[in-house]
């Protein structure tokens, strides 16, 4: 959703100076210096777009040394406020944390109402953009207080608006369509046409997310016409998106590229950078549905491209101590000036010579004294804790980090070096082969090949799921459709090794959960199943009511595992792999999705299993409100996928 939401950051700043009573006449009174607001005006204009950062940056900068000599608090807020938009837009947002907390600091001091309400709603937006929607909604709210209290509409309905794309982030959608609903209302109350059109496109996203497909396309449609009367090319790129989108859950393939490539040309046209990433992912999942997985290959490298490129822009740690500075500096200034007000109490008792006063306020000094050190000290461990806590999440996330370097240095190469070798040895000496061996070095590239693609897919699984961008929707399905599913991926490998699967279901046991999440864990433990079991075996899948839980269990009669190695199974810093009963290979991941996405799900994972014997892996989901009724229609399989990369709309900064 951040590029409708970054398109028209601070356009609010510009119309506020306009819309707010009174507002030039409190931060730009009469006789200010006419180059100083100069300066203003242009970095206004300028700070929408990206591409300006550097040239906005200087600006702001000259106007800073103009405001430093003036005694116009007002004006210097307006700039922070400037600053903290202008690295938001480039992505920027510890800096650009840092800026508004400077803003709201400043505002609170001066009691500048307007400044303080436009400083809340920026911290508004930057939490949104870090997931961290609770925190996000809250200063969105202290914004709105001060906004009704200031009656104006514009901003209120912008928020309105925020607020709905927050709600609709945490899939409380019942929230988000209550307050889209208000801030159109008031859109069209105010008559500003690029509100109303933001809103009809979230509505279009809203409607997505309920899986109301016509209903989601007729809203993107009309977002798309509205966009082209007023030339919004960056709004025609991400209604072209979401419709692409449409059409590739509703499986009309040509439709969805179409609308993809348009897209993508805009995007590149506007240099677009992190919503070029979000068309990739959505190609690679489309080339993958039409199993041209050439092309999903090119796209998933795009993708990464622009991936690993924006990554570290959200540095939760030091945004964290940002956070906390603001708050200690705020909590110094309050104790100074309990102790300036203590101290006037003091020259006033000691005026009126009241011995009796002068000690029951001294007293009550002491008290406020002592109290205001133990909050002090209370707050400061909080903060202690908060960052050793913040320390051990960075130590996690790095040991995570090298296993899955080391995954790529050691694992993706295996298959590269078969495929490398065989072509060149084909290159050159290809006559020298007969018929059957030449069957047979196919065969071992079919094989090179599959297993570089399951790394691939397990990797794109992994590294989502540890950047929070898998959202899990979770549905009543029945259980035996995904079991079939299943069984008939893996009827080839069973045949390769004369294996047989035996599926033991109730056809009406229906689970809650999301169905894309239990396909993938059911689909590896199958896999691995058969990996470890020898020619011959059979492998039983079963699942059974446990309460009001589902209990599932893939049982084998394979090579089993060692008991020191059982714990390491699902962890990704302490990773084991094992070469299958005919040499197969793998990378450990398959078993740590597993594990990630049954925690999603409510549900827990464990394995029984003792060597030379054989492995049972079970695992429990919820068990599902319709028993033996038909299962409901879900989302595809790229479902989680595709919600992840759709592009919404949202108000503009201020």
């Amino acid at each position: 959703m951040r590029y409708r939401f970054d398109y028209y950051a601070l356009l609010g700043l510009f119309v506020l100076g306009f819309i707010i009573p009174g507002y030039n006449q409190t931060t730009s009174p009469a006789g200010k210096d006419s180059r100083l607001d100069l300066l203003i005006r242009k970095a206004n204009s300028l700070v929408n777009t990206p591409a300006n950062h550097d040239s906005v940056q200087v600006i702001l900068n000259k106007a800073d040394l103009l405001v430093s000599g003036s005694a116009d608090q007002h004006l210097s807020i307006e700039i922070l406020i400037l600053k903290g938009v202008n690295k938001f837009n480039a992505a920027d947002y510890e800096q650009a944390i840092d800026y508004f907390y400077q803003a709201l600091d400043r505002s609170e001091q001066v009691h500048d109402s307007i400044q303080e309400a436009k400083a809340n709603y920026n911290l508004g937006k930057v939490y949104n953009e870090l997931e961290e929607y609770d925190e996000s909604i809250s200063f969105f709210e202290k914004s709105l207080k001060t906004s009704q209290t200031l009656k104006d509409s514009a901003l209120v309905a912008k928020i309105f608006q925020n607020i709905a794309i927050s709600y609709q982030n945490k899939k409380d959608i019942s929230n988000a369509l209550k307050y889209n609903e208000k801030a159109n209302k008031l859109a069209v109350l105010i008559k500003d046409t690029v509100m109303i059109i933001d809103v009809t496109n979230n509505f279009g996203t809203i409607a997505y997310d309920q899986q109301k497909l016509d209903e989601s396309l007729s809203f993107y449609r009309k977002a798309l016409d509205l966009y082209r009367v007023i030339n919004d090319k960056h709004g025609i790129a991400f209604a072209y998106n979401n419709i692409g989108l449409v059409y590739l859950d509703k499986k009309e393939y040509e439709k969805s590229l179409n609308y993809f490539n348009k897209s993508l040309a805009l995007a590149t046209e506007l240099d677009l950078l992190d919503f070029k990433g979000d068309i990739y992912g959505n190609l690679t999942i489309y080339y993958e549905q039409i199993k041209d997985y050439k092309k999903a290959y090119y796209y998933y490298d795009q993708f990464n491209i622009v991936h690993d490129s924006l990554a570290g822009e959200k540095k939760h740690k030091m945004i964290s101590q940002v956070q906390a500075k603001y708050q200690l500096q705020k909590n110094n200034r309050e104790l100074e000036e309990l102790k300036n007000k203590n101290q006037s109490q003091q020259n006033t008792i000691n005026s009126a010579k009241s011995v009796q006063g002068y000690l029951v306020a001294l007293a009550l000094l002491f008290v406020i004294l002592i109290t205001a050190t133990f909050y002090l000290l209370f707050k400061e461990k909080k903060l202690a804790r908060e960052l050793k806590l913040r320390t051990e999440e960075l130590h996690h996330l790095n040991v995570s980090k090298d296993k899955f370097f080391s995954i790529i240095a050691h694992d993706l190469k295996n298959p590269f070096n078969v495929l490398v070798s065989y072509t060149s040895i084909l290159k050159t000496d290809l006559q020298m082969f007969s018929d059957d061996e030449l069957q047979q070095i196919i065969s071992d590239l079919n094989q090179a090949a599959e297993n570089g693609f399951n790394l691939l897919q397990n990797l794109l699984l992994w590294t989502r799921s540890q950047t929070n961008r898998i959202h899990v929707f979770k549905t009543n399905f029945n259980l035996s459709d995904i079991f079939e599913q299943v069984k008939s991926l893996v009827e080839l490998n069973l045949l390769a090794k004369n294996q047989t699967l035996t599926l033991n279901i109730d056809q009406h046991l229906t689970v809650y959960a999301d169905k894309d999440m239990i396909s993938t864990i059911l689909r590896n433990l199958v896999f691995n199943a058969i990996k470890f079991s020898s020619q011959g075996a059979e492998i039983v899948v079963k699942a059974e009511l446990n309460g009001s839980s589902v209990r599932v269990d893939v049982i084998d009669s394979g090579i089993g595992i060692a008991t020191e190695n059982i714990e390491k199974l699902f962890m990704i810093d302490d990773n084991t792999t094992t070469q299958g009963t005919e040499g197969e290979t793998g990378t450990g991941l398959g078993l740590v999705i597993c594990r990630e996405f049954i925690e999603k799900n409510d549900g827990s994972i464990w394995v029984k299993s003792k060597l030379g014997e054989g492995s049972a892996f079970s695992f429990t989901v919820p068990r599902g409100s319709d028993q033996g009724k038909a299962s409901q229609k879900n989302s595809t399989d790229t479902e989680n996928y595709q919600r992840a990369k759709r592009t919404g709309s949202t108000s503009t900064s201020v």
